[in-house]
């Protein structure tokens, strides 16, 4: 049972450690974020940016717009202080740090000139001559770890620098205020220092106070997350409790046996029954009715259980029609899109053919069609004729239904794609950008198909919005990257980008700005699924400033 205790306490404290790392870490993406938009808006909007977003993001006290020289030049705070442009911070370390190599940094723990209080900030170059200084109000953290108790009162979180300097401390706040550190403490000696993060421990705490805990460190900016209990509290609680269950136990095991031997006969049977036939149920079989028993609650959850069953397997099968009336759907209008392709690629070879055949025709009935003209309009026909099979051939290996997993290269993919939309893409007078980088192979395990598809599903909602919003010089955009260990396509229109009041919908089933005669609402949609369900990756949208941006990002082989 001690072991058991241990282990629970383990799963207790591991939860509650990724629970605050992730909140830890949430903390400073939000910031860097801001930082990411103060960078973007502030040339154009200046102080107006700052207040609005003090007053709105707590997590930050302070903003501070410093020239190359460290001088301020713009500031707004939530914090009764006095500061007044023109003061000189170059010699503080969230101006030092900011390079011409290095754009943003974030600083350790320092003194703030500014409130005389520790302080954490976030550093980002705005422009060649601003940068902005974005102060983290480390109350935040003390606030979220006091929602930490332990059964005795006692909060059970610290967090620390990679300096072991404390950066909340809810049971003794002055640790914070004074920046005070652990280095010389029994836990960052025997543990911290040894890298023993993620395990359990047991150490001393303040007047040598035995705990047992864990400890682990935060993924962005390494800080050091301690959750904790006193040893004492927790396993006299829990011998106390130990010896209450066994007496509740013994208690129980005679009552036990009393009830058993009266209601065995008359009860327990009709529930192995019931029991049996819910069994049959979970397994799929099909029950048209129940035994009934000599009790009326058992006769009624019997009942209640062939209801349930029913209503199951009449939504499981209302579910199934929905499914295949999307992907009917969605493949007949891929097919139609593929329609319109091959009859946008016909169009030349096929007049091509025809001109030549009726110039050999008349050339012949006047006598003037010699061997070597023969010989070239043959040529001609047989060379735009093999150009229509290979065509044929193209989109045949795109609709064909094949779900084996292929290892391709991202490039030479991207390349059939637009090879099947070029033509309808000049027939709409749009011009297509291809930014794909060709210098390093991106290989992918993938159906080759469905990627297919979704990039040419991109491609047709693209093209119908600039041609529906009538854009001049209309042109799309697709990129190809790395980054980290996933491959990015972006595809990007000039089309002036999609509604912030339906971005967020763009990918339901059966949504649609277009007339119904024009569009199912299923081709993005179909793209999600394919993307998030079959290749594991993402798709979202995002508006720029000239149109509306796809990314679709897939894990790397």
């Amino acid at each position: 049972m001690y072991k058991e205790k241990k282990a629970t306490l383990f799963f207790k404290h591991k939860q509650i450690l990724k629970q605050v790392i992730y909140e830890s870490d949430t903390i400073i993406t939000e910031i860097e974020r801001i930082g990411e938009y103060v960078k973007d808006k502030y040339p154009s909007k200046k102080h107006n940016l700052l207040t609005g977003l003090v007053r709105v993001k707590k997590s930050i006290n302070t903003i501070l717009i410093l020239d190359n020289n460290g001088i301020l030049k713009d500031f707004t705070s939530n914090l009764n202080i006095k500061l007044f442009n023109g003061f000189d911070y170059s010699n503080m370390e969230y101006f030092k740090s900011i390079t011409n190599k290095n754009h943003n940094n974030w600083t350790e723990v320092y003194l703030s000139q500014a409130t005389n209080k520790p302080s954490i900030s976030y550093s980002i170059r705005i422009d060649e001559n601003n940068i902005a200084v974005l102060v983290l109000d480390l109350s935040i953290l003390n606030t979220f770890a006091e929602k930490f108790v332990s059964g005795d009162d006692s909060s059970m979180v610290r967090i620390l620098d990679r300096n072991g300097i404390f950066l909340a401390h809810p049971q003794n706040k002055l640790a914070v205020s004074q920046r005070k550190n652990i280095k010389n403490s029994h836990i960052f000696k025997k543990y911290i220092s040894n890298s023993y993060n993620d395990k359990q421990i047991i150490f001393n705490g303040v007047k040598n106070i035995e705990n047992i805990g864990i400890y682990g460190v935060s993924e962005k900016l390494k800080w050091t997350i301690i959750v904790k209990e006193r040893y004492d509290f927790i396993f006299d609680t829990f011998n106390t409790l130990m010896l209450f269950i066994l007496l509740f136990i013994f208690i129980l095991l005679v009552i036990s046996v009393y009830f058993s031997l009266k209601l065995s006969k008359s009860i327990l049977k009709p529930l192995d029954n019931l029991n049996s036939k819910i069994d049959d149920i979970a397994q799929g079989k099909n029950l048209d009715s129940m035994k009934e028993s000599g009790y009326k609650e058992l006769n009624l959850l019997s009942k209640n259980f062939l209801l349930m069953q029913n209503k199951i397997k009449d939504r499981e099968e209302l579910n199934r029609q929905k499914d295949k009336q999307i992907h009917d759907s969605a493949k007949m209008a891929q097919m139609g899109e593929m329609i319109g392709n091959i009859a946008h690629q016909w169009r030349q070879p096929l007049s091509i053919i025809s001109t030549s055949a009726s110039g050999m025709k008349m050339e012949k009935e006047f006598d003037l069609l010699t061997d070597d003209k023969f010989n070239i309009y043959c040529d001609g026909i047989v060379d735009q004729t093999q150009f229509l099979s290979n065509t044929i051939d193209t989109f045949r290996d795109f609709i064909k239904e094949k779900k084996e997993k292929d290892l391709v290269v991202l490039q030479e993919r991207i390349d059939n794609v637009l090879n099947i939309l070029d033509a309808s893409l000049k027939n709409s007078h749009i011009k297509l950008i291809n930014n794909t980088d060709y210098t390093d192979e991106i290989k992918l395990t993938i159906i080759k198909g469905e990627l297919s598809q979704v990039i040419i599903n991109i491609f047709n909602n693209a093209k119908d919005v600039l041609i529906e919003r009538k854009i001049e010089e209309p042109y799309i955009k697709i990129e190809t990257k790395k980054s980290d260990n996933h491959a990015i396509i972006t595809i990007e229109d000039n089309a002036g980008g999609v509604p912030e009041d339906i971005i967020f919908k763009i990918f339901d089933p059966y949504f649609t700005t277009k007339h119904q005669s024009q569009g199912t609402g299923l081709g993005l949609h179909m793209s999600y699924k394919i993307i998030a369900e079959s290749l594991n990756g993402k798709l979202y949208v995002k508006n720029t400033d000239i149109g509306a941006k796809f990314f679709i990002e897939l894990p790397l082989s």
